[in-house]
Parts: C-alpha cells; structure tokens; sequence
C-alpha cells in the first residue's frame, strides 16, 4: 500500500510538471548575450566522466568585482534545476541572477558564484541535444544515480580549477527544487565534506519507485548517510515547502525524523503549492542565510 502511495504520488507530480506554468528554459546557448544584470555570465562546456556522455554545460554568474580583484575568493552557490528544466530554467522563471543582483545591493546577501549545471539524465551524445530539458515523466522515471556520482569531480571540483572559489565546505552550498532538490539532498549526503549549506526546496526524499533499485551506491541507507552528514552538522540544511504542496505531508514527516534524531535544521513553510513562485522566495530566503 506504502508503495502505490509513493507511485500515485510521483505520478501527479510528473503531470503537474507536464503543465505549462512548469516553464522550460530555452534550448539555446545563447546566454551569454543577455543583458541586465550586474554580473558576469559565463558558460563552462566541460568533458563528462559520465560513461555514455561526452559533455555537459553549466551557466556561472560571477560578482561584478570578480576580474578587477585578482586576489579575492569566492563561495559558490550550486543551484540545481528541476525536471523539464535545463541549467537556464532558474534564468528564465526565477530570474534569479537580477534577484542576487538585488540582494547585493542591499547588503542582503555576501558575494558569490552562482554555478547553474545541467542535471538531467541522457542516453548518451545524441540524446543530450546540446542540453535540451527531457520530458518531466522521463526526469522521475530514469533516475540512475549518474549526476551524483560525477558531479563532485566534473562540476564541483571544475568550478574550483576554473575560478578563484573558498575549495572548501564552508565556502559550497548547494540547492535544488523538485527533483533537483532530491539530488541535492542525496549530494549532500553523500557527500559530507563537501557542502556547508544545504536548501532543499519542495524536496521529495524517497526514492523506492524511482529506477533507483539498483543504484543504492547513491539513494541507498539514506539515514545512515545523513548519521554521517550530521556528525559534523552543515552550519544550514533548510526545508522549504508550500503548504499544498503534494509533498507537504512527506517533508512533515522527514522533518519530524530529522528533529526526533536531534540533527540541526530549519524548516520554511510557504502558502500554495509546487509552483515557481514559490521556489523564487525559497531562493531569496536561502541566499539570505548562506556565507553568513
């Protein structure tokens, strides 16, 4: 019965994200060329460790300081996208680099990379299109664990080769929503050294009717993961959920656990549900709370 729930469960957020409020960011590469904004874009095409992946890309946005002082270090921010997204989907229905933007300027919040990967799954070369966004039921139904096992090595330690970033746990932080949110959880967790700052925005946590039966390298012992992650407790791992959101009732839950087992950690709700509007909010308040 536990286990048709959770299918149902998925089930009605891959329709809702099949709607058309779920924006889609565009298939294009021409990013760069947008204006606006204070910072600097950049775009990173790098080699994917991924076996039947040659690339992958991922947009940067640097301060604007970033080049006139050759000796300051940054944190990054790892922002991750959701299913039928891509890494401009943030961009295009967050508007999230204009929100830092304001943010800085208001001394709401420090300096930082904001590092926008794609994080969806590919079968291979020809199927990654120049990083076009996949189908939301495909995104829910073909989880196979590749991202998280090379994003450390591909994404993460790239950002520190390429630019002056803080290569250390306090210096990361890393978020998602929707799907991106579970990959974010389970990075995280898999990776306890790693991230300082966790946001996990409408995040659903089991992953037992995904394609994930025989990747437990990534999605396996969950808990035991996270009695790992939280012997030396990230200084933020924040909970963000609407309160009609279909995954309000799991992360009540997955929040009880979480205080029942004495692990530090915030919980934000938010009225309405799993909509854009809300994880625009949950992306302010969480870059508000980061490199403090």
């Amino acid at each position: 019965m536990r286990n048709a729930l959770h299918f149902l469960l998925l089930a009605v957020l891959a329709c809702s994200c099949s709607m058309a409020r779920y924006v889609r960011g565009p298939q294009t590469q021409d990013i760069e060329a947008r204006t606006g904004q204070e910072g600097i874009i950049e775009t990173v095409t790098y080699r994917s460790s991924e076996p039947d992946l040659s690339e992958r890309r991922m947009v940067v946005y640097l301060p604007k300081d970033y080049y006139r002082d050759s000796l300051r270090r940054y944190p990054v921010l790892y922002l991750l996208h959701g299913a039928r997204g891509n890494e401009v989907t943030w961009i295009d229905s967050a508007d999230v680099l204009h929100a830092v933007d304001s943010l800085r300027n208001g001394a709401l919040a420090e300096d930082f990379i904001l590092v926008l990967p794609n994080v969806n799954n590919y079968f291979g070369d020809r199927d990654y299109k120049d990083g076009h966004c996949v189908p939301a039921v495909r995104a829910f139904w073909t989880v196979d664990g590749e991202v998280e096992r090379y994003f450390v090595r591909d994404v993460v330690a790239r950002t520190d080769r390429l630019y002056r970033t803080i290569p250390e746990k306090r210096g990361r932080a890393i978020a998602g929503m929707s799907s991106g949110a579970l990959q974010a959880l389970y990075l995280s967790a898999n990776y306890p050294h790693a991230f300082d700052y966790v946001g996990l925005f409408s995040p659903y946590t089991h992953t037992g009717n995904l394609a994930t039966s025989n990747h437990d390298d990534v999605y396996g012992a969950l808990w035991r993961k996270l009695r790992h992650q939280f012997a030396e407790p990230p200084r933020l791992y924040s909970l963000y959920i609407g309160k009609t959101d279909f995954f309000y009732p799991h992360i009540l839950l997955y929040d009880r656990k979480l205080t029942h087992k004495g692990y530090p950690h915030s919980l934000v709700l938010a009225e309405g549900g799993h909509e854009w509007y809300n994880w625009s909010d949950f992306y302010l308040d969480f870059c508000q709370r980061i490199f403090r």
